[in-house]
């Protein structure tokens, strides 16, 4: 991946929103936000904001207000450092906010509700997908346009980038194939189909596929050398190599699983399966299923901190813990009654979590060691995931 330097003060310029544009340096006064890591962003969904909470002192530093009905989904910072940028699924367009003083410096029209999105790691391109509208929007960060829409996808959820950029992968939640990008051309060049589809739904595809629930994300190894994709209706694995863009294996795991998350240490990867109340440990090395644990109900995330691996099962409270030395289950936390968990991020030291509380519009700071949990609240209405700047654990629903 491509070094980055962070954001200076002196020399920075801000651009206005509708081309009220303002250059020059930044007077003290202006910068709220002057370390990108020292933040975790909050994705407001009902309040239609991004907040923006201090990692230590685990105050509120500001809030970003993107306008009514807007429902931002996904939140996200650059490798620069420099913006943050979100999809509002009600507004069919993306946000762009400056890092330093937290103003919203550009709002662009997409496709049809836009989720989920991802940098190419130079951070040149922002990729923001367009579930309802098949299509990835393309975002030049050095002008902050959008110069493509690139078509040809079924409902796409989550994009990957290789290491150097010159690729990315889509999963298609309303399909059974990742999608390849062409970076250079902005433009789909293939679909790698994960596994064959059973042919009693050839014969009735009205009946058998007119709901798929496909593959979230072709997620990468920490080496960058495969993707591993789970198809939540086939309840497998496809193991890709990008080199060629071709499935080498497939893993049964457990019932509909929901996607893969890599641990920290590339050894293994986890896909929750909440069609069996599962979760399935994947050895990287040897492709094959390590341990089939229980777990929760609808499980909506994976972090690894501190030797462990925390699941986040969203409608009963709790957050399932598990042992990934032994990879054996360690017990259980209860975060709450009647509440409903959403996402989580892990800080760079592997030492916390922070887990979006909607229920109760907080945020909720679980200390990976010790298994400690404290609560952080009104930091807006509806919370419905977390960022932190360099994070292993970044992803959403």
């Amino acid at each position: 991946m491509a070094t980055v330097k962070r954001f200076g003060v002196a020399g920075a310029v801000i651009v206005g929103v509708c081309g009220a544009a303002a250059s020059g340096a930044l007077r003290a006064a202006d910068v709220k936000l002057a370390d990108p890591t020292s933040v975790v962003m909050i994705v407001n969904r009902d309040s239609n904001e991004i907040a923006f909470m201090d990692i230590k002192t685990h105050k509120m530093v500001g809030k970003t207000f993107l306008g009514n009905n807007v429902n931002p989904h996904m939140v996200m910072m650059s490798p620069d450092g420099r913006y943050v940028v979100t999809g509002g699924t009600r507004a069919n367009k993306a946000y762009i906010i400056d890092a330093r003083t937290l103003q919203l410096v550009k709002v662009i029209p997409v496709d049809i509700a836009p989720e989920h999105l991802a940098f190419s790691p130079d951070g040149r391109w922002y990729y923001q997908g367009n579930p309802q509208g098949d299509s990835i929007s393309v975002i030049d960060m050095v002008s902050l346009t959008k110069i493509k829409t690139i078509p040809g996808f079924v409902e796409p959820l989550n994009t990957v980038f290789l290491p150097d950029g010159s690729k990315a992968y889509v999963g298609n939640y309303g399909a059974h194939w990742v999608g390849v990008i062409d970076v250079r051309r902005h433009e789909l060049l293939k679909k790698v189909q994960i596994a064959e589809v059973p042919g009693v739904a050839k014969l009735d595809p009205a009946k058998y596929l007119g709901d798929i629930k496909g593959i979230n994300i072709p997620q990468i190894t920490n080496d960058g050398r495969y993707l591993y994709a789970a198809d939540t209706d086939l309840g497998v694995v496809g193991v890709i190599d990008p080199r060629e863009d071709k499935v080498v294996k497939v893993i049964r795991v457990g019932k509909a699983p929901w996607r893969i998350y890599m641990s920290h240490d590339g050894k293994y990867a986890i896909t929750p399966n909440n069609g069996d109340q599962t979760i399935s440990i994947i050895d990287l090395q040897t492709n094959k299923v390590a341990a089939t644990l229980e777990a929760g109900e609808n499980m909506t995330g994976v972090n690894f901190a501190a030797g462990k691996a925390f699941v986040i099962s969203s409608t009963t409270g709790f957050v399932y813990v598990y042992d990934m030395k032994t990879l054996r289950p360690g017990g259980r936390l209860k975060i709450g009654t009647n509440i409903q968990l959403e996402t989580a991020t892990t800080d760079t030291a592997d030492q916390k979590l922070y887990l979006a509380d909607s229920t109760e519009n907080a945020v909720v700071i679980i200390d990976a060691r010790t298994e400690a949990v404290e609560k952080v609240f009104n930091v807006g209405l509806f919370p419905w995931g977390t960022h932190i700047m360099d994070s292993k654990d970044n992803y959403c629903h």
